[in-house]
């Protein structure tokens, strides 16, 4: 659960904030946390798929 959780969450946020950049504009900031967000769900991305 967790090692599913490491992925899912971090995914879950760069989705959220990829949405309300595309609702209410792209900034910087918003860019910024967008490709954090991603970069640790990709991260984890082989530690989820272990449990499959």
């Amino acid at each position: 659960m967790q090692k599913i959780l490491s992925f899912l969450l971090p995914a879950l946020a760069a989705i959220s904030i990829l949405v309300m950049n595309l609702t209410r504009g792209f900034s910087i900031p918003g860019k910024f946390l967008m490709i954090v967000f991603a970069a640790i769900a990709i991260y984890f991305f082989p530690t989820m798929m272990e449990v499959f």
